[in-house]
């Protein structure tokens, strides 16, 4: 297994940091790293909702969330012959109007060590982008 994780503290409340994180549709307009997302179905973050992503230098993928703990965080995977990956969006208050953001990208499977090492810089590169997006989007809303 690949992991990559990066974090950050955001100065606003968990529902300010979640109200932006979960709006997935929206990202585009703030997140440089994701160029086009398109939900297959329903606009927001449930269980098994889908949202077919489109990132620079990535395959295009969708994405399919299997825990959801609104004010808490998501997690969402892909899926492909031979790997998974698992995005985890955790989300913690630190202290008042401070919330701790932790982005974690997994990579499993007979084929997921390998993609891993792949893609690996441009992951920990991309999680890093967004955590520091969403803290300048958060805190200038």
């Amino acid at each position: 297994m690949s992991s990559y994780e990066t974090s950050i503290t955001i100065a606003a409340p968990p529902e300010a940091v979640w109200r932006i994180l979960s709006d997935v549709v929206r990202w585009p307009e703030w997140m440089p790293t994701v160029t086009r997302v398109e939900p297959r179905g329903s606009t927001t973050l449930a269980p098994s909702a889908q949202f077919f992503v489109v990132q620079p230098k990535l395959r295009p993928v969708i994405w399919v969330v299997t825990r959801l703990e609104p004010l808490h965080g998501f997690t969402w995977e892909s899926r492909g012959p031979g790997y998974r990956v698992v995005a985890d969006h955790r989300i913690e208050q630190v202290a008042p109007g401070q919330t701790s953001v932790v982005l974690q990208v997994m990579f499993t499977g007979l084929l997921g060590a390998l993609l891993g090492q792949l893609t690996g810089n441009v992951t920990q590169e991309y999680i890093a982008r967004e955590a520091a997006a969403l803290k300048q989007t958060v805190e200038g809303a």
